[in-house]
C-alpha cells in the first residue's frame, strides 16, 4: 500500500473509525490501545473491519437500520453532533438519514468511507484497502459451518 499522511489519531492508530478500546473485545489486529483509550490496530484493513464489524453489530443485534439510528449508536451525542455526523454520511450515500439502508458490502464501503472523512477530516486509503477491510468484515459474518473453526 502507498505511504499515506496520518495527521489524525485515528490514521496513527490505523483506527480510522475512532473505535474505543474494550478490553472484552479481541478484535483481529489490535495491538493495544493510545493514552486517550483508542484502539490501535496493525494494519489500516485491521482498523476497517473493526470499524465495519461494530455497525454491522449494531445494525443486526439493535435494529439500527437507518444512517441516524446507527450512528446515534456508533457516534453518540455525548460526545458528537450525531445529526449533522449522519447527516454528512446519509448525504454521502445519497439517502434521507431516516430510511433503512441495506448492509451490503458496497454500502458498507460507502459508510465507511464516509465515516472516515467524518472522524478524521479526510479519507486517504485507495479503494484497495477499504475493499479488503469491508470483505475481512463481511467473511466474519458468513454462516459456519457446524464444527468449523472461527
Amino acid at each position: 500500500m502507498p505511504d499515506i499522511q496520518r495527521p489524525t489519531r485515528g490514521l496513527k492508530n490505523r483506527n480510522p473509525g475512532n473505535l474505543r478500546f474494550n478490553p472484552a473485545v479481541k478484535w483481529k489486529g489490535l495491538t493495544g490501545q493510545d493514552n486517550k483509550g483508542f484502539c490501535v490496530f496493525n494494519s489500516d484493513e485491521a482498523g476497517i473491519r473493526a470499524a465495519v464489524i461494530d455497525l454491522h453489530t449494531d445494525y443486526v443485534r439493535d435494529h439500527q437500520c437507518s444512517v441516524l439510528a446507527l450512528i446515534a449508536e456508533y457516534a453518540p451525542p455525548v460526545e458528537n453532533d450525531t445529526k449533522n455526523y449522519a447527516k454528512f454520511v446519509a448525504d454521502r450515500l445519497g439517502v434521507d438519514p431516516l430510511a433503512t439502508i441495506p448492509f451490503t458490502p458496497h454500502t458498507a464501503e460507502e459508510l465507511i468511507r464516509a465515516i472516515i472523512k467524518m472522524e478524521n477530516g479526510i479519507q486517504p486509503y485507495p479503494d484497495a484497502v477499504i475493499v479488503e477491510g469491508v470483505a475481512a468484515a463481511f467473511a466474519q459474518f458468513a454462516p459456519k459451518t457446524i464444527g468449523a473453526k472461527a
